[in-house]
């Protein structure tokens, strides 16, 4: 499945002939689950050594913002002397309270939910019939109502803020999970991701299954989900204690349709669920753009 890993708003203020010197801004959003690969020197035995590729992985699911740089001159593009650099980036945000996640709910969540529910028995897909489409095109909605602020879109396999992620191993066997945020349940209009999952069908015949993600799944949740514990920000919950979640979701060659997940039947895989939220509210930048916004807080240097 086509999933964009990045925004990129560029701007370029090149010369039309590609004479003098020139300037290229970059800003994006992007999710660090990815493996990255960095340039560092390596000295061998107290030597300088030669520039070599060393893999710096980042794996969680989280949603940061990066601007860059580069000033150049178009008349020896190839000369390292003639370009320069510069980065700047907003760490992770940290998770938020229950009022702000509520309110993000209120703002977002039942739109997104009956954008989904709007396909059901409609004889028609939404976009291109992928099922990361549905929380894609969901959130996009808004950009229609200039009064609603913009909501972070989906990146990858992230859609928002954090609130679960979950894994589960030998056949159910073993189970671990954690709760992120001050709010106390899943709401409709959450957004869920599977990866490589296989989650039992409760009451059907001994060995049926459901499989998500080849490798990964989208779906939207359509209805609350109250954990048999209460959750608190950071505490271990196993997806089992999550209960019953119930979706709407579709996927190549297979239409809309609701379907609901016994989370105890959870057998293998991983599972995050994301709230959707503003960008201002989470971010603290109201768009993403090719310079950062004035007065923008927290920026570190690369």
């Amino acid at each position: 499945m086509d999933r964009p890993l990045s925004t990129w708003p560029i701007t370029s203020p090149l010369r039309p002939l590609g004479l003098g010197p020139g300037t290229i801004h970059l800003g994006h959003l992007f999710p660090l689950h990815l493996s990255a690969t960095r340039a560092t020197r390596t000295p061998p035995h107290g030597d300088q050594g030669d520039p070599a590729r060393r893999p710096i992985s980042a794996s969680s699911s989280l949603t940061s913002a990066f601007w860059g740089t580069v000033d150049f001159t178009t008349t020896s593009p190839e000369d390292p002397e003639q370009v320069t650099r510069h980065a700047v980036y907003l760490p992770p945000p940290k998770a938020l309270g229950r009022e702000e996640l509520v309110e993000a709910h209120e703002i977002y969540g039942d739109t997104i939910a009956l954008f989904a529910e709007s396909f059901l028995g409609s004889g028609q897909c939404c976009a291109r019939g992928e099922c990361w489409d549905l929380a894609s095109e969901g959130l996009k909605y808004f950009k229609d109502y200039d009064y609603i602020p913009k909501p972070i879109p989906s990146i990858s396999r992230t859609h928002g803020h954090l609130i679960y992620e979950g894994k589960a191993s030998m056949a159910g066997r073993e189970m671990v999970g954690r709760w992120r945020g001050g709010d106390d349940r899943i709401r409709r209009g959450d957004i869920a991701e599977w990866r490589k999952v296989r989650i039992g069908i409760k009451g059907a015949r001994p060995g049926s299954y459901y499989t998500l993600g080849d490798p990964d799944h989208t779906a939207v949740i359509v209805a609350e989900c109250v954990p048999s514990s209460t959750p608190a920000n950071g505490a271990s919950l196993r997806p089992s204690d999550l209960g019953v979640i119930a979706v709407v979701e579709q996927s190549a060659g297979q239409m809309p349709q609701r379907r609901e997940y016994d989370l105890s039947c959870f057998e293998e895989g991983e599972m995050w669920i994301y709230r959707p939220i503003g960008m201002q509210a989470y971010l603290s930048v109201p768009d993403i753009t090719a310079v950062p916004p004035e007065g923008v807080r927290g920026l570190q240097q690369l």
